[in-house]
């Protein structure tokens, strides 16, 4: 999903962001906020987990916490938020993985019912490969990019 931040609740073990939905790109919901948890807090950080700014625009891979109060974490830790730019690259490779046109279709399925399609349960969880999208090579290359970052802010 494509969204803003909106809102940094801080808590002493974790953060809770609130994020302004402006697109889904896989699996769409019908509202308007969503809220994103990250196991960094005042006293506790955690190494591998997306950091936000406020008003900040994301591009974001999530997990479902608790899908029925709209709460959600980043999939795989920091190498699940990217930048807005990278929308493109995300869109080629759920096509690729032939879930992009299944997006338009339920899209337009909205549109004529008002109604959402059909979702599967749990979708975003990780044990489904096939609802996780940017597995592919693009995936490795983030990922080696991301350690290669994590590494040069340790020395």
């Amino acid at each position: 999903m494509i969204g803003t931040v909106s809102d940094i609740q801080e808590h002493y073990d974790h953060t809770i962001f609130t994020i302004t939905v402006e697109e889904w790109l896989y699996n769409s919901l019908p509202t308007e906020t969503i809220k994103v948890r990250t196991e960094t807090g005042r006293n506790v950080w955690t190494e591998d987990q997306a950091e936000f700014t406020l008003k900040e625009s994301v591009l974001l891979m999530l997990r479902d916490e608790e899908p029925d109060k709209q709460l959600f974490s980043v999939s795989v830790g920091f190498p699940g938020k990217h930048p807005v730019s990278d929308r493109d690259a995300v869109i080629e490779e759920l096509k690729v993985q032939e879930k992009w046109q299944e997006k338009k279709q339920t899209e337009n399925e909205t549109n004529k019912t008002g109604t959402t399609g059909k979702q599967p349960v749990d979708s975003n969880s990780p044990s489904d490969p096939e609802s996780t999208p940017f597995t592919g090579i693009l995936w490795v290359v983030v990922a080696v990019i991301g350690a290669f970052v994590c590494t040069g802010k340790k020395k």
